[in-house]
């Protein structure tokens, strides 16, 4: 009896035409069958008529075929099945039995989900090395075919979001590997591969799949790795990472020797060869960077000036050993006296070592001398100590890095402190480079006539480190005596552009102490002030100063910082006598063409901060604009005149647009350049003449035909919403850039979704000194909230409300999270440190603490603040300091001495 009657002589003929279409095939020689087997397996079938068993057999011969119309219909007296579909069926509401189908469905009781382990296979074999010592390989689980899926670092997890990419990507992999090993002179392969690796990259960018290892396998790892590439400095700085932010393994000696081995490795490799000189002497400046960070976060300033001053002998003054012993002019018997004072104050046990620690730290950065009076063997660092790190810088290109490095680890931030200028000197590499504040001050150096003013920004003293030059405490003053020293002595060994671009930082930065003192965020004494212009007015004095535009600019700009803006002027107008005789040309300009045009610039600036008539001032900027675009003396605005020159500004300026842009070098950083001051100047003109909406629709178009060209310093002429943010995006090191987007946030005081846009917009910049700024700005909200809510009666601030507490602690959380490159940036934990301080509990503060020390152990200033927050804590604190061989002036048992 068939399921359906009315197909089963049709399903009979076709059974006994697919029997006759096999039987060659069962004929073949190659194949010879028992049918006597068959045969009794046959007759079983029939004895037992078992519905399970028929489909069983179905469902084996069905995957054993290799067409569905292969398959031989079962049929016995139960049932048939029908193969064929027919579209009727569908229209039937329900089969009444017999004819509806027999099935079976179990139940599984449990939550038990089984993980199926797929084979990953590889286009090449691994191949049993056979010298490895057979004793010491028996513990070893050597790869096979067989164990590859069951080692745990190569399971494949179907739910990991790019599977699918992934595989694709493997494949192709493997296609251009085996075809590029065939054929190797494709050249169009080649090139397809070479754009098939950015794919590769943004995939694990996108999709990072990281595989965690204990410090010891980690440091075992690398150390085969690095042996085997002993160029590459991103291995190098992963070894010496694995030790140095180790909290087991992190201590002093054990990260010098290997910042030792690594240097010594890159100058072998440099003598070596001659391809790849220049590269390897840039990594040998980077990793001199870094070792230094590492010496002055842990403290051992003395061991850092005493590395830097034997580059500076080796390097810039060779013939003169003598050039940097520097000397501080604090006496050791003032400590003595303040010191005294601080134990006779009865202040408890942590007080009493904080104040001692700081002390001592602020006012001992410079070796001992005399090794027979000095009790504290710290001090005392000889030559043999840090030889291993010396190496000498062979090209002269490279001089002005290796000084820019020295400066930046003094403390010296770079002024102005723009994107490009951080990576071409090679200061952009390390996020944890930022642990105190100095490298953010040049938020306060302005750039143009823009109030950036904000005291609600970075306005707390304590995240200076000593040695510093910012908090009035006892050798301040000697240590910035000291560093403005280095830097003239500096700008004496080096020669031409590189010795001019060294004076300029040197003018930048005391202008930077005169703005700082206004803004009463530094104290400059008047002896100071009257050394300062006493020692500028002798180096423009020099016979070979007495014709430097640049020198005499800087020097009018610290004078309108003074508050003689009239003799501002004046400098600036007898600096511009003295540039006579120029022609504005569109390519290869001299000197002194971009020196005139900085030199209308910086008149032009000047003038519009001037106090009285407004109208007035804005005639006199536009006489001066007009005489550097028409090359003229003094001129007669007229309706003509202005014509003339705005005709002859978008000539000039279009065809400069068309030029290529020269990348500047580092050193031209802190130049004119006259692209940049000439398209501020039209900027300006627009701006006087057309008002501020056409001159931002000339900025707009300007920055979309350098922006392929990327001419960051125009950039910032653009202060609009748009411009800000996108400049902000691209170049994220930008301090002036961050401090008017600062500046702008003050004004719109408020954390709601505008601000939730802005800190997007900084913590995807892979940056650390943007990142830290969604911090700073976050607290300069704070700030001004409790500033414009304090009761006016009691003078108590407003206390936040726990939402905006919330919200700053899951900004800290997200930025300290391990993906994110401010995980190890010393000044974002101590910021974090101070706010859980402020606004949460002891163990949130000690758990902070930990999480800290845990990321930077080798941050001698994190254990200074935890001893302030937690003092419960000072003990452990103590032989932490202790244990990582970090600087520490007063010994617990040094202090027990000095109480009693």
């Amino acid at each position: 009896m068939s399921l359906f009657p009315a197909y089963a002589d049709q399903a009979k003929v076709k059974e006994i035409e697919q029997v006759q279409t096999n039987e060659p095939w069962l004929e073949n020689s190659s194949f010879q069958a028992d049918l006597s087997v068959i045969n009794k397996a046959s007759e079983q079938e029939e004895i037992i008529p078992n519905d399970w068993v028929i489909l069983d057999e179905l469902s084996q011969n069905t995957s054993n075929s290799t067409e569905p119309s292969e398959v031989l219909h079962k049929q016995n007296d139960i049932f048939v099945i029908d193969n064929t579909r027919i579209k009727e069926y569908l229209t039937v509401a329900t089969i009444s039995r017999p004819s509806a189908p027999k099935y079976h469905v179990t139940y599984y009781l449990t939550t038990r989900k089984s993980r199926r382990k797929y084979k990953f296979k590889r286009y090449f074999q691994h191949i049993p090395d056979k010298n490895v010592n057979k004793s010491n390989s028996e513990n070893e689980v050597v790869l096979t075919k067989q164990n590859l899926d069951k080692t745990e670092f190569n399971t494949k997890d179907e739910h990991f979001t790019g599977f699918k990419q992934e595989e694709e990507l493997t494949q192709k992999t493997a296609y251009y590997n085996r075809h590029l090993g065939d054929e190797p002179n494709d050249i169009k392969t080649w090139l397809a591969y070479i754009h098939f690796q950015d794919m590769v990259y943004q995939f694990e960018k996108s999709y990072p799949k990281r595989h965690a290892f204990p410090a010891d396998e980690l440091q075992v790892h690398l150390k085969n790795l690095v042996e085997k590439d002993k160029e590459n400095i991103v291995l190098w700085q992963g070894y010496i990472e694995a030790t140095q932010c180790s909290m087991s393994h992190c201590n002093t000696p054990a990260v010098i020797s290997l910042y030792s081995k690594c240097l010594s490795t890159l100058h072998q490799l440099r003598r070596s060869t001659m391809l790849e000189k220049y590269l390897l002497e840039e990594s040998i400046l980077r990793m001199l960077y870094q070792c230094g960070l590492f010496l002055k976060q842990a403290g051992l300033f003395e061991q850092l000036w005493t590395l830097l001053r034997m580059y500076l002998e080796l390097n810039l003054s060779p013939n003169d050993k003598t050039k940097f012993n520097i000397a501080s002019r604090f006496k050791d018997k003032q400590l003595v006296e303040l010191e005294e004072v601080v134990f006779s104050s009865h202040l408890p046990l942590h007080e009493l070592w904080l104040r001692t620690e700081k002390l001592r730290e602020s006012c001992h950065w410079l070796p001992y001398l005399d090794d027979d009076e000095c009790e504290d063997p710290q001090r005392l660092v000889f030559t043999e100590d840090v030889a291993e790190l010396i190496h000498p810088i062979t090209m002269p290109e490279n001089i002005f890095k290796l000084t820019s490095t020295i400066l930046s680890l003094l403390k010296i931030p770079l002024l102005p402190c723009r994107h490009c200028t951080m990576q071409d000197l090679g200061l952009d590499y390390v996020p944890w480079s930022l642990d105190s504040i100095e490298p953010l001050l040049p938020v306060f150096f302005p750039l143009f006539p823009i109030d950036i003013s904000n005291k609600s920004l970075l306005n707390d003293s304590r995240l200076a480190v000593g040695p510093q030059y910012l908090k009035l405490l006892p050798g301040q003053e000697e240590y910035l005596e000291f560093i403005l020293i280095v830097m003239q002595n500096c700008a004496d060994c080096l020669t031409g552009n590189d010795q001019t671009a060294i004076r300029v930082w040197w003018f930048r930065f005391q202008r930077l102490l005169i703005i700082l003192d206004r803004l009463q965020r530094f104290k400059m004494t008047d002896y100071f002030k009257k050394t300062m212009r006493k020692k500028m007015k002798l180096l423009l004095k020099q016979d070979e100063n007495r014709q430097n535009e640049i020198f005499y600019i800087e020097y009018a700009l610290i004078e309108y910082e003074f508050g003689a803006s009239e003799s501002c002027i004046n400098i600036l107008n007898t600096a511009l006598s003295l540039n006579t005789g120029t022609t504005i040309v569109t390519k290869d300009w001299d000197k002194l063409q971009a020196t005139q045009c900085y030199l209308y610039r910086m008149l032009v600036q000047v003038t519009l901060k001037l106090d009285g008539d407004k109208e007035v001032n804005k005639n006199k900027c536009l006489e001066y604009l007009c005489e550097l675009v028409m090359q003229k003396g003094e001129v007669t605005l007229t309706k003509d005149l202005l014509k003339e020159a705005e005709a002859k500004f978008k000539l000039i300026t279009l065809q400069l647009l068309q030029n290529d842009i020269i990348k500047l070098q580092p050193l031209h950083h802190f130049l004119p350049d006259f692209l940049t001051d000439w398209l501020m100047c039209h900027g300006w003109f627009v701006f006087l003449t057309k008002g501020p909406i056409e001159c931002g629709v000339f900025v707009d178009r300007t920055l979309q035909t350098l922006d392929e060209k990327k001419q960051e310093s125009f950039v910032a002429k653009g202060i609009l919403n748009e411009v800000l943010y996108k400049a902000v995006e691209n170049y994220p090191n930008n301090l002036f850039l961050l401090s008017v987007l600062a500046k702008e946030q003050s004004l719109v005081r408020s954390m709601g979704q505008q601000w939730w846009k802005i800190q997007d917009l900084l913590l995807k910049s892979g940056r650390a000194f943007s990142i830290l700024f969604a911090v700073i700005i976050a607290n300069q909200q704070i700030t001004q909230l409790q500033e414009m809510l304090t009761d006016t009666v009691t003078g108590e601030k407003y206390d936040i409300d726990t939402n905006i507490k919330n919200r700053m602690l899951a900004l800290f959380k997200k930025i300290t999270k391990p993906d994110m490159c401010t995980r190890r940036c010393g000044l974002v934990w101590r910021l974090y440190l101070q706010f859980v301080h402020s606004y949460f509990s002891l163990n949130t503060c000690r758990d902070v603490y930990y999480s800290a020390v845990e990321e930077c152990p080798w941050l001698k200033a994190l254990y200074i603040d935890a001893a302030i927050y937690i003092p419960a804590e000072l003990s452990q604190i103590q032989d932490l300091i202790i244990e990582k061989q970090l600087r520490l002036h007063v010994t617990p048992e040094e202090l027990d001495i000095l109480r009693s």
